[in-house]
């Protein structure tokens, strides 16, 4: 007889929600942003509900997507959201959050809440053409579901963002490199600044070889070149320059080199660059402030 009683009660605690139970049950102001930590953790699952493994298979699997689509995608593992529907909740920790670009509205909320036995898609309005609702229901329906009624969460996750994936792969291509150029661009822009620097030399060296009494372009000739170094140690080259046109002789001493200058101003400037770097490490991520119109599915096992 006891042992009767305590499966039945064993029973009703399992059909109870899991906040009934005395597990945690989430508010939206709750949910950990792992993604605003790291930009490449798409996963954000305070209670540990997948296993390092998954949790890394999927980071990896949505972080390739944001780098070749621009699309943000994140997952929710929440054991309990007490009593709230699981829509309104899913639409409204997307708002909040404001996940994908706010111009392209190419965000995706996965939200899983293992109370309601419930994994909810909530879609922005930029992806509701490229993951329509019927599409995000068959994606749950034949990679999520069944795995889930197994009791194999790990399984159900990692298919269904696979297969999430596979539909939005090659979708859109990602905005930071939409203003990328193409390689000839890149090199005719060289040829382009190569040729300009060549032609502004020429204007130089032909106005520097300009007569000044004559005004003939190009018509000094040097006929001797002397350097020395003067008190300070500063290198002068001195040139004398003969016109060709009229016979008009001009010499010309220019400094050629600053030692002294030359040694401080690179140490302050070597010196002041490596005062300038700082450490390195991870890159929190951003949302763009994307909306939603409730476009996804829902889907319950």
């Amino acid at each position: 007889m006891n042992r009767i009683l305590g499966t039945l009660i064993l029973g009703i605690a399992l059909l109870l929600p899991q906040g009934a139970r005395g597990e945690k049950a989430y508010g939206v102001e709750d949910v950990p942003n792992t993604y605003a930590q790291d930009r490449h953790h798409h996963v954000s699952d305070p209670e540990g509900i997948l296993s390092a493994e998954c949790t890394d298979e999927i980071n990896s699997t949505l972080s390739l997507l944001e780098d070749s689509t621009g699309i943000q995608s994140l997952v929710v593992m929440l054991p309990g959201i007490g009593q709230e529907d699981i829509f309104e909740f899913a639409h409204s920790l997307f708002r909040h959050w404001g996940i994908g670009d706010k111009e392209r509205d190419n965000g995706l909320l996965i939200l899983y809440v293992g109370d309601q036995h419930a994994i909810r898609f909530t879609t922005g309005y930029g992806l509701e053409g490229i993951l329509p609702d019927a599409v995000c229901k068959r994606i749950q329906q034949r990679h999520m579901i069944p795995y889930f009624r197994e009791g194999d969460t790990d399984k159900g996750m990692s298919e269904g963002v696979a297969a999430v994936a596979r539909t939005l792969r090659g979708s859109m291509e990602n905005s930071t490199d939409d203003d990328a150029p193409e390689l000839w661009q890149v090199l005719l822009a060289f040829a382009g600044a190569g040729l300009m620097m060549t032609f502004l030399i020429w204007l130089i060296v032909r106005h520097a070889n300009t007569c000044p009494r004559c005004k003939k372009a190009g018509a000094l000739k040097t006929v001797s070149s002397v350097s020395y170094r003067d008190a300070l140690r500063r290198k002068h080259i001195k040139r004398t320059l003969h016109c060709s046109a009229c016979g008009h002789t001009v010499v010309r001493d220019d400094i050629v080199d600053n030692d002294g200058l030359n040694s401080a101003a690179g140490g302050a400037l070597l010196g002041g660059g490596r005062g300038g770097f700082g450490g390195g490490g991870f890159s929190g991520g951003s949302f763009g402030g994307g909306s939603t119109g409730g476009g996804g599915a829902t889907s319950r096992w």
